[in-house]
């Protein structure tokens, strides 16, 4: 009995082990089995310090009253300098908590609890989104919440703008089991140039959508958040396509898929909440993030290396698309010739803190892509698509220039690809006129002279065969085959096929195109 009970207490012990395993950030593994690897998980954020904000009431500490009950349908403005965008019959108390308020922070620990101390200060805005259950239903079919502001100066067209954030999701009374701890959410900024554009839609409506259905509303930014439960530290950068003298705050225009595994009316089947606080909005420039450099003054270069500075007393982790790459632990990273493409991070680790590197983008390289021949030909009076059209590439030939090559005849053509990196490659292609009308028989006599005896395709027929078929006149197929040296002998199933015509189809690739070519042979014994 006591070896039981040992047993016993060594799996319980594992167990617990087992469920408060810490995510290790830098092994390109599961550690805590929540689907989330290296940089996807909180557990490996680093926390950056920002100063500075072209907002008013970032942390949302200024307000005009306190929140006491649920029932502020008409005070759209509770907090100062902000506004709820959304004009739906939801109550502002249900977007906005302060600690400092003695009613309010009752039931906000009572009914959406989240996780103290607050990211700065005693309040903070939920963020709420409905997701309805019915046949065809529209974005605008959705409601859902969205804090503004009017700003003291425009955002400048052209400039680059990056807005930080807290926010996390947290468990609540409609989801008492946290079994929505791993959900993504998505946070989005909208811009507009007029300030009177909050709020939009329509008056006390059920749903209205995201800002986007609306006249003047441009989404700047947005991305996607897993909190597991914590406040998380965030960021979205964005270029301002125009004049913007509003924002708005929220969910994106995507919608929302219901869970259909819980029943009751107010659960995550119908809506779902975030938190946002200590939000900052400056020019990209004024964030101090570590930017990833190409050490390699050639960014036409097969391979190459990237860098951030050499910091005393630091640690580094290099990133691929969030996973962590074995061994790149140097401030320099030597990208491979080959499969380098991706979004790359470091994370530098000092003694007492850490800081994650701004993303820096490898894309393919289009011009790997290319494979021109050195000669080919083109049929008479026929075009030929000599390079294709790739994104981001354009060539130059023989005093033209395009996105793609056509040609009309032969020739020697000096072709040089562009990228938009300003990389290049040249090819020199030859190519040659010929006739490519393809005469077939239009008679066989099977009989066994071995003169005619029977029907294939000729040799001077340049193609590559796909399929040479041949019916009778009822639509029976009597004979096929892929092999271009094959013909049809005038047998079908072993017995000779009666006189009479017959129709053929051949399909393959002639001249760099797909041809089909249809006729008909009279069969004569």
């Amino acid at each position: 009995m006591k070896g039981v009970t040992y047993l016993l207490l060594i799996f319980f012990l594992l167990a617990g082990y087992g469920s408060i395993a810490q995510e290790i950030c830098n092994n390109a593994k599961d550690d805590d089995g929540d689907g989330l690897i290296d940089l996807q998980d909180p557990d490996c954020q680093c926390h950056f310090n920002v100063s500075g904000n072209l907002l008013q009431n970032g942390s949302f500490e200024s307000f005009k009253n306190c929140p006491t009950n649920y029932s502020y349908d008409q005070d759209q403005g509770i907090i100062n300098f902000w506004q709820y965008a959304t004009p739906t019959s939801a109550n502002v108390a249900e977007y906005y908590h302060n600690f400092s308020c003695s009613n309010d922070s009752a039931r906000v620990m009572l009914f959406i609890p989240p996780e103290l101390p607050l990211p700065d200060g005693k309040a903070f805005i939920s963020i709420r989104q409905f997701v309805y259950r019915k046949p065809n239903m529209q974005e605008t079919d959705l409601a859902k919440v969205y804090v503004s502001q009017c700003l003291q100066n425009p955002l400048i067209p052209g400039e680059s703008y990056t807005i930080s954030f807290s926010s996390a999701r947290f468990q609540s009374n409609d989801d008492h089991e946290f079994k929505f701890k791993y959900a993504p959410y998505a946070v989005a900024i909208f811009g507009n140039a007029d300030c009177n554009a909050v709020p939009f839609g329509s008056a006390n409506a059920i749903s209205n959508g995201c800002p986007a259905n609306y006249s003047g509303w441009k989404l700047l930014g947005k991305t996607t958040v897993i909190s597991k439960g914590k406040w998380i530290q965030n960021k979205i950068s964005f270029t301002v396509p125009s004049d913007i003298n509003v924002i708005a705050i929220g969910p994106d225009c995507s919608l929302i898929n219901p869970n259909t595994d819980l029943a009751d009316s107010t659960t995550f089947l119908d809506f779902y909440i975030y938190d946002l606080d200590d939000l900052h909005l400056l020019p990209t420039k004024d964030f101090h993030f570590t930017n990833i450099q190409n050490q390699d003054a050639n960014p036409c270069a097969a391979d190459s290396v990237l860098h951030v500075p050499n910091a005393p007393d630091a640690s580094y982790q290099w990133y691929k698309d969030s996973i962590a790459i074995i061994d790149a632990t140097e401030s320099s990273y030597h990208l491979p010739e080959n499969n380098s493409s991706g979004n790359y991070n470091v994370r530098i680790i000092y003694p007492d803190s850490c800081v994650v590197s701004e993303t820096f983008s490898v894309g393919i390289n289009e011009l790997d892509k290319l494979n021109l021949p050195a000669d080919t030909s083109l049929c008479e009076k026929d075009t030929l698509i000599l390079a294709p059209a790739l994104k981001g590439v354009t060539y130059q030939w023989n005093g033209n220039s395009d996105a793609t090559i056509r040609i009309f005849r032969q020739g020697v053509y000096d072709i040089t690809a562009f990228n938009a990196n300003g990389c290049s490659r040249k090819f020199t292609v030859h190519v040659r006129s010929q006739n490519c009308n393809v005469y077939m028989p239009n008679a066989f006599t099977p009989n066994g002279d071995s003169k005619n005896d029977l029907f294939r395709i000729p040799e001077t027929v340049k193609i590559n065969l796909n399929k040479f078929s041949i019916f009778d006149r009822w639509g029976n197929k009597v004979f096929n085959t892929t092999d271009r040296s094959s013909g049809w002998d005038g047998n079908f199933k072993g017995a000779p096929s009666p006189p009479g015509v017959y129709i053929y189809l051949i399909e393959g690739i002639a001249n760099n195109k797909k041809i089909q070519i249809k006729g008909t042979v009279t069969l004569i014994r």
